[in-house]
Parts: structure tokens; sequence; C-alpha cells
């Protein structure tokens, strides 16, 4: 993926395939009081598996959109300074 592109369709558990933009998972962070989501609450606020997002989650950090860190044996996300500017610029 590349910084910008906000829309790619991505092949989900058992060979489907699902169109989500970055835009619109950013906003499940950006729009929610808590300051970091487990992959589950964000897999539930977009409509798709833990195994769905998880990738999702994974190339949009390696972006740096957004952060991780674990806690426990189960990663957390927020969303970063660029992760804002990313949203502030596609509106």
């Amino acid at each position: 993926m590349i910084y910008g592109q906000s829309s790619d369709i991505y092949s989900m558990a058992g060979g489907r395939e699902e169109t989500i933009t970055d835009t619109e998972i950013l906003r499940v962070f950006d729009e929610t009081e808590d300051p970091a989501l487990f992959t589950g609450e964000v897999a539930d606020e977009i409509g798709f598996s833990n195994q769905g997002t998880l990738p999702r989650l994974r190339a949009l950090n390696d972006e740096g959109l957004i952060a991780t860190k674990k806690s426990g044996r189960v990663p957390m996300w927020w969303i970063t300074d660029l992760g804002r500017e990313f949203l502030s610029e596609d509106r």
C-alpha cells in the first residue's frame, strides 16, 4: 500500500473480497472515545472478522497511520498524528 491510497480491495478469509477504505478504518479510531482499540473492536465496527481486520491494521501500522502495542498477548491499536493528518486531507 502507498501512503495516500484510500481505497483498496483485499482478499479476506474464505477467498471473499471486501472493499473498505483506509479512511473508513481510520474514522473508527478518530470517532471513538477510547484511546486505543483491540482488533475485535475495530472488526465489529467495520463488519469484518478479526482475521480479516488484522492484515488491514498491520498495513496501516506499516504506513505509520496507526500504532500498536501488545497488552498481554493481544495487540491494541490507536491512530497516530500522521493518521489524523491523512483523515484531514481526505475530507
